[in-house]
């Protein structure tokens, strides 16, 4: 029977559907800008990323101009509370005073968040709703008032009216078939009629709606298929036709505010726009049912003269990597144009921005379909979840052992000693005592994947810009290493270190809860002093990702010299296999003897090898220390064995934010082989609190994570 030891990082995106309860939240892949300039009155921007239909994966990021960070998914971030995704397609999002409004369409409401912190502060009902608007404390919000279904006979569309203090409606008016974008001038509300669940019978109309009265005061027949509208400073409104995909092209239709008549149009295919200034940026992404495909347009028109600028507004060539420009918006004091790129519409899209002259600045991936944006010139603050202060008698030290699961190892059932008849519970007691509370006796975790789960008598709190807590181990350096001027090194035997923080407070560490501290090796492993000594001396320097290795128990204890050399035989998913090696020190079985079953699997990172034969005969190896966020990896005395619980990751790779950690385990991340030494093995002695030992450690800026 084969035992299977899962070390991987549980994935909260796949497996959290429901409410959140205070679940720790994600940093989905933060990226850096480096080359930002200030950007005045506005202190950055949300994006809205409607997610395709029916996935409900509409999500919120945020560009922060004063550091230059982009956060991806940061509404999960900042409600842990909340259900993790926003819904099913984000249609529109308007900041209005100190809220911040995402109209969610198939999920029929109006998410209303904090602008400071994009905290869900009230939501509320709008079927099928399309795209929101503002004036007098008011919110108006186009409908489809049905469902999403094409329907020859659906029925007209409707504006709500809804207070913006309490979130209730106050008044409703219906309007034209299937009603999209509106704007407000001179009392009245314009909104542009598309009626495109009734294809191939388009409406044709903008509803002029009295503000005062709120009854439509007129109906302007404009063109089949209308969608986005602007109004610019002299009155006139912009709205486009989407044409019906055939024979009728899309084109921009212009009315006159002061007559409401329709006084022209540009002939100028659009499916986005945006105003700055006097310039509308426009996109076009015109589908053709009779060529069956689409034709691109970047277009920029300036309204006071009425005339065309340019035809192409993105200027170096950049509009090429563009699959499908769907999003636009510019920054009203940089003027810098951002074009969101909706790719293939299932997997995420990316951002570009380019200077006001057109050419590229930078480029970041956002979520799926991203869309529409809001400027905010008001500070969006960081978010911390809150944590119970810690007891005055806490411990500063391991208070419980979940589990000790070894791999095979020369150590084994011996740190801790093995007795016949001791079980899994009488093992993890004996870890306790060996290196609970503050005992530091030692322990060993056996070849790669051996591990032990242990947690404290409360959380130890993330705190921001230091290290959190210590783990002992019994590393050491090589006083004799004949390479004087190698890195310092003796014996290292790193352990991967994971964290986990009890959200439901149920006391125990759900697979879905456990996240990697990513050191050193995480991702690079040449930045470590040694790799190139590795190379040379032929060490796997890989780290691998979801490795797995798998051991089998002996049929008996080994009796000669080549029976000691073939003693555990192991294989991995990669496709090595070979033995864990009986030594001459130790002759008690490797194999952990409590265990009953004959295969033992554990999965995890594994490391760069980094035991080196210094002599080139076998006789003396030095295990090398990597840079930092490993066990056993750095003496104890020294500040690179402390760790920040902000190094932690998920299993994407993603940088993940935890307010603390309940509990932490620790595996053997190495499989190697080192001579007479034996498998690198890691040796843990305890866990301290370094915040309950008032211990001020700062984490160096120069550490990635």
């Amino acid at each position: 029977m084969r035992r299977i030891y899962i070390l991987t990082i549980g994935l909260l995106s796949v497996i959290l559907m429901g409410c959140r309860g205070d679940l720790p939240f994600i940093y989905s892949e933060e990226e850096t800008i480096t080359e930002v300039e200030t950007s005045g009155n506005v202190y950055g921007f949300y994006l809205l990323n409607e997610g395709n239909m029916g996935s409900n994966k509409a999500s919120l990021d945020y560009f922060d101009y004063a550091t230059g960070n982009y956060h991806r998914n940061i509404y999960a971030e900042r409600n842990p509370e909340i259900v993790k995704e926003l819904g099913d397609v984000g249609n529109d999002l308007k900041i209005y005073g100190s809220k911040l409004y995402a109209v969610i369409n198939c999920s029929h409401y109006v998410e209303v968040m904090d602008v400071h912190t994009a905290k869900h502060v009230g939501s509320f009902e709008v079927l099928n709703g399309r795209y929101i608007t503002f004036h007098g404390g008011k919110a108006y919000v186009s409908s489809y008032a049905g469902p999403v279904q094409l329907d020859p006979n659906a029925r007209p569309g409707k504006v709500m009216e809804v207070d913006t203090t309490n979130f209730q409606t106050t008044r409703e008016v219906v309007v034209g078939y299937q009603p999209e974008e509106m704007v407000i001038a001179n009392g009245k509300l314009y909104v542009a009629n598309s009626g495109g669940y009734r294809f191939p019978n388009y409406d044709t109309t903008v509803s002029v709606v009295d503000l005062s009265t709120f009854e439509v005061i007129k109906s302007i027949d404009v063109a089949i298929n209308l969608h986005r509208m602007e109004v610019d400073r002299f009155g006139r409104i912009y709205v486009s036709s989407r044409g019906d995909y055939y024979g009728i092209g899309s084109d921009v239709y212009t009315i006159d505010t002061q007559t409401d008549e329709v006084i022209g149009k540009l002939g100028i295919a659009a499916s986005e726009m945006c105003l700055c200034g006097d310039s509308i940026y426009m996109t076009s992404v015109e589908w053709s049912y009779v060529t069956e495909s689409n034709t691109i347009n970047y277009t920029l028109y300036d309204v006071e003269s009425q005339q065309i600028v340019s035809k192409n507004f993105i200027t170096d060539g950049t509009d090429k990597e563009i699959k499908i420009p769907y999003g636009i918006a510019v920054n009203p004091e940089t003027k810098e144009i951002f074009v969101a790129d909706a790719t293939n519409y299932v997997t995420p899209g990316y951002l570009y921005c380019f200077t006001p002259e057109g050419k590229k600045k930078w480029k970041v991936t956002t979520g799926d379909i991203p869309a529409h944006f809001a400027f905010t010139s008001q500070m969006v603050a960081s978010d911390e979840v809150e944590i119970p202060p810690v007891p005055e008698n806490a411990s500063a030290y391991i208070t419980q052992v979940l589990e000790y699961m070894p791999a095979p190892g020369q150590f084994i059932n011996e740190m801790p000693a093995y007795e016949e008849g001791d079980t899994q519970e009488t093992m993890n007691r004996k870890v306790l005592e060996t290196i609970g509370h503050n005992n530091r006796g030692l322990i060993s975790l056996g070849g790669f994947g051996g591990y032990v789960t242990v947690g404290f008598d409360h959380t130890i709190a993330n705190k921001a810009g230091l290290r959190d807590f210590r783990v002992l181990g019994n590393s050491f350096y090589a006083q004799s290493n004949p390479d004087p001027t190698a890195p310092e090194g003796g014996s290292s035997e790193p352990g991967v270190i994971m964290v986990a923080y009890d959200a439901n407070k149920n006391g125990v560490p759900d697979e879905n809860e456990w996240y990697e501290i990513a050191g050193s090796s995480h991702e690079d492993p040449t930045t470590e002093l040694w790799y190139n000594k590795a190379v040379t001396f032929g060490n796997d320097v890989h780290t691998y990702k979801n490795y797995e290795m798998t051991y089998y128990r002996p049929t008996s204890e080994p009796t000669t010299s080549e029976d000691r050399n073939q003693y555990i035989r192991w294989e991995d998913n990669r496709g090595n296999s070979g033995y864990k090696v009986k030594n001459n020190f130790h002759n008690q079985p490797y194999f952990p003897q409590w265990c009953n079953e004959d295969e033992l699997t554990f999965r995890g990172t594994r490391l760069p090898q980094n035991g080196i034969d210094e002599s080139g005969t076998g006789n003396y190896f030095v295990c090398y220390k990597f840079i930092y966020g490993y066990a056993d990896n750095e003496k104890n005395d020294k500040d690179e064995s402390a760790i920040d619980i902000d190094w932690a990751v998920d299993s994407q790779g993603r940088k993940v934010h935890l307010p603390g950690v309940d509990f932490i385990r620790i595996y053997t991340g190495v499989n190697q082989e080192n001579g007479w030494l034996g498998e690198c093995s890691t040796e843990v002695a305890g866990i301290e609190d370094l915040h309950v030992l008032g211990e001020v450690l700062l984490t160096p800026s120069d550490i990635a994570f």
